[in-house]
């Protein structure tokens, strides 16, 4: 019985046991290379830029939706970052964290007011905001004007980049908000069982509002932080963030049932993730390879969950 309920709660943190696999497995077969301090340092800036993405797919799935247009939001923000930047950099970050607002507005709206499923109403925001990205930077990339404005890309605090600082200010707050307000707790409230949050006098629908409005300022947030980053914007930027920043969120404890989501845990599956990637790159391992392995692992998490949460409901109802 000890083992079961040990093995029971190291699959309620999959991204916690990842971490710890990947560290020591790349610790010992890419070394000297993975454990060097620059190696280290790069990995957590890397990083830092999908952190936002996959907090904003956590809260999304805590009230039980799902939002496909974090990618193109993220590109379209870091479009207008740039462009902007000859109004002043200020301007230019508020006028894409206006954009990710307004998108994710959108979407709740669609949601709940509209009915729409929450895949298909963000697939279809997804796909028009690709058309607009495409029409706006005329397929050309956009180059920054303003060097300064790199620092919150590649800066660096110490050992620490700055962009990792910022998110994990961000984390923070996120987790704060959900964890100490009481709008924070409706949003478990409303993902476990709507029905049940709507009885306790709880705004199901504005709820689920501000969770994709969230979702699309932390979408937008990343875009700001590649834009300085790269200090430039291009097309290809965010192509593969949907699928990347779903499978962080779902390795952090997030469920696809709503209800379920932490922020430190979802931190911790981004930076295991880019470990993943990280650690192939240094092993030379071929990039086809590499989004099979990454695949192999996601499906891997969500089978092992699924099993989870079936044998808690037959634990429940006595039939285990």
């Amino acid at each position: 019985m000890k083992n079961t309920s040990v093995i029971a709660s190291l699959l309620r943190r999959p991204a916690i046991v990842l971490l710890v696999l990947l560290f020591i497995f790349f610790g010992i077969l890419a070394q000297p290379y993975f454990l060097n301090t620059l190696n280290i340092h790069n990995l957590l800036r890397q990083t830092s830029f999908d952190v936002p993405l996959a907090l904003a797919l956590m809260i999304v799935l805590i009230v039980g939706g799902i939002d496909l247009s974090v990618g193109s939001v993220l590109s379209m923000a870091s479009a207008l970052t740039i462009s902007f930047q000859s109004r002043g950099v200020y301007t230019g970050v508020l006028v894409a964290l206006l954009f990710g607002a307004a998108v994710g507005a959108v979407n709740g709206l669609l949601v709940t007011k509209g009915g729409v499923v929450p895949f298909i109403a963000t697939l279809g925001t997804m796909t028009l905001i690709k058309g607009i990205m495409l029409f706006y930077t005329k397929q050309q990339s956009i180059p920054g004007t303003n060097e300064a404005f790199t620092f919150w890309g590649n800066g660096s605090l110490g050992f620490f980049p700055v962009p990792f600082i910022a998110v994990l200010i961000l984390a923070v707050l996120i987790y704060c908000f959900l964890k100490f307000t009481r709008a924070g707790r409706n949003f478990y409230s409303v993902g476990g069982n709507s029905d049940c949050a709507y009885l306790a006098g709880i705004h199901v629908d504005k709820t689920k509002l501000a969770a994709f409005i969230m979702s699309g300022i932390l979408a937008s947030f990343s875009g700001v932080l590649l834009a300085s980053r790269l200090n430039s914007s291009t097309v290809q930027i965010g192509q593969d963030s949907n699928l990347w920043a779903i499978a962080a969120a779902i390795i952090g404890g997030a469920s696809m049932t709503g209800g379920k989501g932490q922020v430190l845990t979802t931190f911790i599956a981004v930076i295991s993730l880019g470990i993943l990637t990280n650690g192939m790159n240094l092993m030379r391992v071929l990039t086809y390879y590499q989004i099979g392995i990454r695949a192999l692992v996601l499906i891997t998490i969500v089978v092992l969950d699924a099993v989870f949460i079936s044998n808690e409901g037959r634990r429940k109802k006595g039939t285990l």
